[in-house]
């Protein structure tokens, strides 16, 4: 039920930002926009976006405290077909999967797996926020920009600051105890007790703040890596004849990170292309060119990390029955814990 809902709801949220999209749309403008694009500018684009999703698998290596039993391959493979996954399932399916399979693949806790990829998406959101707040100093000051920018700051850094008092402190386990005592949840004693040792493994993920040299090379991968994919979004958007700043690409990157925080339907349709159309109108592009070049960056992104999917299903010789129960199988373990 609770699947149907979440599939439901972002599929009523997708609708409604493709209604905005289409809203005096100019069709034979976007048509127009496919033919005047240099395809050869992918020749650049696909090569330097793969190394940005290794060097992000990297990286959480390196938030588990570059833990010798996840290789920096196994890393790049499992991290790309979680974002796979994510993409056409609801619900951040991926992050459970990839949780639950290098878990049972490494040995290691899978609650302590997701706790360090909740850390993961919190420094990808701070790495996106310096990148948009130096778009905003530079270029951009409008106020409904800075405001984004703000509260974007408030929830990423906020929810940072929560995970760290939370792991520092470490007095969970303590109070969930001292409250399965009371005569009220007596009776719930061992249910918390079980619920209470899941949220010291999740904390466990949170680790690496006690190892600031790999947290620092985990935080300056994050950079590099976004800073690589706005590089090679200035590309694309070269190969359709706008020759702006470098900035065009911080805003781009910047606004979809952050639609993909919104519900939607498969392949974020409709947060993805809105946010990428509010971005290049800042530089006056209009909605049909900026829906066009959307397309071609999105579209260009599923095939690459389809692809790399595929290619380690075959490698691990796993079939999508297999693919479907670990799935499964990792949503109910997290739901259940």
């Amino acid at each position: 039920m609770k699947k149907h809902k979440d599939k439901i709801l972002g599929l009523l949220i997708s609708l409604v930002f493709i209604g905005l999209i289409v809203w005096n749309l100019d069709f034979r403008q976007l048509i127009n926009t496919f033919k005047i694009f240099n395809y050869h500018v992918l020749l650049l684009f696909m090569p330097i976006y793969i190394l940005s999703i290794y060097i992000r698998g990297a990286r959480w290596k390196y938030l588990l405290c570059n833990d010798p039993k996840l290789t920096v391959k196994e890393a790049f493979y499992t991290f790309t077909t979680g974002n796979t996954l994510n993409s056409y399932l609801p619900a951040r399916a991926g992050d459970f999967w990839r949780a639950y399979h290098v878990g049972n693949k490494i040995k290691e806790s899978k609650m302590k797996l997701l706790g360090s990829i909740i850390l993961e998406r919190l420094i990808d959101g701070i790495s996106i926020l310096l990148i948009l707040f130096f778009a905003i100093m530079t270029y951009f000051k409008h106020p409904w920009i800075i405001k984004i920018a703000f509260l974007s700051a408030a929830i990423f850094l906020g929810a940072l600051v929560f995970f760290v008092v939370l792991f520092k402190t470490n007095k969970t386990s303590v109070f969930l105890k001292k409250i399965s005592q009371t005569r009220i949840l007596k009776p719930f004693e061992s249910t918390i007790k079980k619920f209470s040792a899941h949220i010291e493994s999740f904390i466990s993920g949170f680790e690496v703040l006690n190892k600031p040299a790999y947290l620092g090379i985990a935080f300056l991968m994050s950079i590099f890596a976004w800073l690589l994919e706005c590089f090679v979004t200035y590309v694309l958007i070269l190969g359709f004849g706008q020759h702006f700043g470098i900035s065009i690409a911080f805003f781009v990157i910047s606004f979809i990170a952050l639609s993909m925080v919104i519900p939607s339907s498969s392949v974020f349709v409709g947060p993805y292309q809105l946010a990428y159309i509010l971005a290049l109108n800042i530089y006056h592009i209009p909605k049909s060119q900026a829906l066009g070049i959307a397309f071609i960056h999105q579209i260009t992104i599923m095939i690459l990390i389809t692809l790399i999917t595929v290619l380690y299903f075959l490698k691990a010789n796993k079939s999508i029955e297999e693919l479907k129960l670990e799935i499964n199988e990792g949503e109910e373990n997290e739901r259940h814990s």
